[in-house]
């Protein structure tokens, strides 16, 4: 699979933001130091970043066979699409990290999907917009 120049950016600058806000957050809220939510939040933006990567590709060519336009929907479609599968992967991160069960990780992992999610409609709104006026010029 061949990466191009604008994946790459696409994805390093979603993870950048969301590992910045995730590392601060889970900090504060779970009262750890923030070199154990920052390692976590790092590994866990490794992840997400080939994820992000082979399921936006994906994504883009089963735009293109269905024909879909970038509406409200499909990006509602997209970003649950992401973060649900990201979530297969996240959950042993999240217990090991933070010495909880896997069930408690489940939870955690749930509500930063929950939170992510919103995160992933902004960004990728945001991204789509800045995008298309860049190429329309």
């Amino acid at each position: 699979m061949l990466i191009t120049k604008k994946r790459l950016v696409h994805a390093m600058t979603y993870e950048v933001i969301l590992l910045i806000i995730i590392a601060i957050a889970l900090s504060t809220i779970l009262e750890m130091p923030l070199e154990v939510t920052g390692g976590l939040g790092i590994a866990m933006a490794i992840t997400s970043v080939l994820w992000n990567i082979v399921f936006n590709t994906l994504f883009e060519k089963f735009e293109q066979k269905k024909q879909l336009k970038r509406t409200i929907p499909v990006r509602i479609l997209h970003a649950i699409g992401f973060e649900g599968g990201l979530l297969l992967f996240t959950i042993p991160m999240v217990a090991y990290a933070l010495n909880i069960s896997f069930w408690n990780a489940l939870l955690l992992d749930l509500a930063m999907t929950i939170c992510i999610l919103f995160y992933t409609f902004i960004f990728q709104w945001c991204y789509d917009t800045i995008e298309q006026r860049i190429y329309s010029n």
